[in-house]
């Protein structure tokens, strides 16, 4: 796993130092995007590092264990579909949102006809209508689909969608270690570890990007494991799947709600107003401010996302625990849901929980009071 973590890491470096040649096609040059908060040029093409990475390290890993050396191979060229769509954009800026969505529906539907959809989520009469092949198909497309996409949705910080990816990809993995998938368990661990080595270049300076292509690749991978983990492993309740997901689902679901219904403009239309982006202006710009800069450092964006890391964990733990448990998987979803909705109702009536604040912040609080 060190080895590729290193392997990433190199490729990371290869793409930052060679920035000069390619920069021209492969920079988010666009500052003016209303989700931007960066302040100079920078390559997107992180993706694939981490696919150089992951590849690497199957290739020595499956040899050596039967399964893994036919599963890992027929989820890369699943995946190729939805990552090349995400890649193109990155150089191009010219794949829309929908023809990157079709793409994910296009390899999910790939992994469906190759390794099996998704034929149980623990309701019975459910389960029987997902007998049908047809209604299997389309779930599966849905599902696998949406949660690929929805990952590039947290993709707006340094180190926040990345290190989501590792969370969740070590929490499948540990998962499939104590069901005895050891296949299901190297991939991951194999993703978490390349995710890694990307990451040294993200967090906190932000030297290269996750991209679309990265970000696709990662929630294919991550989506279409959680898929396969329910239907290998009996044991596994299908509430693991989403519980293990939830963040970005919840984002992508909550983003179209606020924009549909709540401020009544297209849902693929951008805007400043997810999550990451309040907790950056409104905690972490903040302390910026109160210290006395008049512009805000490049890496000050990374100090919002272990605020995100946190929220995460609220419901990734107790589904990494329980697992089996269809009620527990639920009330960690629950408890997920409510963390955000009051986080987000405090921060965008600009009501900050003060415990929360930076300590510059507190401080120059206090002084105002003295």
């Amino acid at each position: 796993m060190l080895s590729i973590c290193a392997v990433a890491f190199l490729v990371g470096g290869l793409i930052v130092m060679s920035e000069r040649w390619h920069g021209k096609l492969t920079g988010d040059s666009d500052m003016s995007k209303p989700q931007a908060t960066h302040l100079r040029p920078t390559p997107r093409v992180g993706g694939l590092a981490i696919l150089a990475g992951t590849l690497a390290g199957l290739l020595v890993l499956g040899p050596a264990h039967m399964t893994l050396s036919w599963l890992w191979p027929v989820l890369f060229v699943a995946a190729m579909p939805v990552f090349v769509a995400g890649l193109v954009e990155d150089i191009t800026k010219d794949v829309g949102s929908m023809k990157r969505l079709l793409a994910a529906f296009a390899s999910a539907a790939i992994a469906w006809w190759l390794l099996g959809g998704v034929s149980r989520v623990g309701v019975f009469w459910v389960d029987w209508i997902l007998d049908f092949w047809p209604i299997s198909l389309l779930f599966t497309m849905i599902a696998v689909g949406g949660c690929t996409h929805a990952l590039n949705i947290i993709d707006g910080i340094n180190g926040l969608a990345g290190m989501i990816a590792i969370l969740m990809a070590v929490s499948l993995s540990l998962v499939a270690w104590q069901v005895g998938d050891y296949p299901i368990f190297l991939i991951a661990a194999a993703l978490a570890s390349a995710t890694l080595g990307f990451l040294a270049w993200n967090f906190p300076f932000g030297r290269v990007f996750l991209g679309d292509g990265g970000a696709y690749f990662l929630g294919f991978m991550l989506a279409e494991l959680a898929v396969q983990l329910v239907i290998r492993n009996p044991t596994v309740s299908p509430f693991y799947a989403l519980a293990v997901l939830f963040y970005p689902v919840f984002e992508t679901l909550f983003t179209i709600w606020r924009r549909k219904f709540k401020r009544g403009v297209p849902v693929d239309r951008p805007d400043a107003l997810h999550l990451h982006q309040l907790i950056f202006r409104r905690m972490v710009r903040v302390s910026v401010v109160a210290s006395g800069r008049r512009h805000v450092p490049p890496m000050s964006n990374a100090m919002a996302s272990p605020y995100l890391w946190g929220i995460a964990l609220v419901g990734l733990i107790p589904a990494t625990i329980w697992w089996d448990n269809t009620w527990i998987l639920a009330l960690s979803i629950l408890a997920f849901a409510c963390s955000y909705v009051w986080l987000y109702a405090r921060l965008v009536h600009w009501r900050r929980p003060a415990w929360l604040l930076l300590p510059s912040v507190r401080r120059a609080r206090r002084e105002r009071q003295q």
